[in-house]
């Protein structure tokens, strides 16, 4: 290394030591001034960050909605009306409430697209069957939460019949492609029986404690939402990638979908002594319907182990298969995004339709 090089590293380094030291002051006042200083400013915060940081709370089954939320939130560029009720269930128009639990009671249980991120909750196709079911004197209450994968499912559904006090006659269970991702490397039950993320993956904890704490990192994640390629989430379309990757498949998405299998198992179980009916529904992401995926392990899989377990299936992907795969995308998601749109909550919620003769 000649004399010229060190001493160009030496300034390289100088500077970025000094960078850190700068950083990590500014934080370390961040932190400090809104715990103490401007404690009375942080609780009165109404931003993007707010909607998202007050949106879920920490449970033995991971996370869940918190209750009582109403409030505009972002997904992308735009933002959509959130709502929950008192249990922590996504509420609107049609949802059921105290005067509904003598009605026969259906639940849906997913993850954020059972949610409905990105749309609100007469948009969102879980939104949609309640309005059908309530014509028919039936009550449909909405369990899904973003991340939620079968492990958390059979957790979700003891602690919300004893919340309730009511048991459900209809069960659907919407099995999301990321569910079997997280089975395998995201989730892991502790020694207590409580669900944790595995070291590599506390997004969500790391993402709670950032924004709950730090102006800086809620000005930052603002400016993200505001700027035009920004997204309220990173990307993680490589959650669905074991389904159309033979790689991803040996890596973990034969190891998912086994220990998926298992805790549905369970669901299933659990619905049996309920006496309630199961049906499980699968749906593609853009990806699937880019590479032509209409006949999906996804789609194989769980038909089997739906008629195993004597199951009604709904195949959820054949309707995304109808048009041009660009097309398709761009009309039933989100720009960008794995999750639907508007019209591809439409489209599931007539699939849907279709599949159970229009009686819910």
């Amino acid at each position: 290394m000649t004399r010229k090089t060190g001493s160009w590293l030496k300034r390289i380094l100088r500077v970025l030591g000094q960078t850190a030291i700068i950083i990590t002051v500014t934080l370390a006042l961040d932190y400090i001034l809104l715990a103490t200083v401007f404690a009375d400013w942080k609780r009165n915060w109404a931003d993007a960050a707010t909607a998202y940081t007050q949106a879920y709370i920490h449970t033995p089954w991971h996370h869940d909605l918190a209750p009582n939320q109403n409030s505009m939130r972002p997904w992308g560029r735009h933002l959509y009306h959130f709502q929950t009720d008192r249990y922590g269930f996504r509420t609107g128009t049609c949802a059921p409430g105290e005067d509904d639990k003598g009605k026969p009671a259906i639940f849906a249980i997913g993850d954020s697209f059972t949610e409905g991120l990105g749309v609100t909750y007469e948009e969102s196709f879980v939104g949609r069957m309640a309005c059908a079911a309530a014509t028919e004197g039936k009550a449909v209450w909405n369990l899904g939460v973003m991340s939620f994968a079968p492990l958390i499912f059979h957790r979700k559904l003891k602690a919300v019949v004893e919340k309730l006090g009511i048991k459900p006659t209809e069960l659907y269970v919407f099995l999301d492609l990321s569910d079997i991702t997280d089975e395998a490397i995201i989730y892991r039950v502790d020694a207590d029986g409580n669900v944790q993320m595995t070291p590599s993956y506390h997004w969500f904890d790391t993402g709670q404690f950032l924004l709950g704490n730090f102006a800086t990192f809620r000005l930052m994640y603002n400016l993200w939402l505001e700027m035009p390629f920004g997204a309220a989430a990173p990307d993680e379309s490589w959650r669905g990638s074991w389904s159309i990757d033979p790689v991803a498949m040996e890596q973990w998405g034969r190891r998912g979908l086994a220990m998926a299998a298992e805790d549905m198992d369970k669901v299933a179980a659990l619905c049996r002594e309920w006496n309630c009916r199961l049906t499980l529904v699968v749906y593609p992401w853009p990806a699937n319907v880019k590479a032509g995926d209409r006949d999906s392990i996804q789609v194989r899989y769980w038909r089997d182990w739906a008629a195993k377990q004597g199951v009604r299936f709904i195949d959820g992907f054949g309707p995304f298969f109808q048009e041009p795969p660009d097309d398709a995308v761009s009309k039933y998601f989100i720009p960008g995004d794995t999750h639907f749109s508007v019209e591809g909550h439409r489209l599931l919620f007539e699939e849907l339709q279709r599949s159970v003769g229009g009686d819910f």
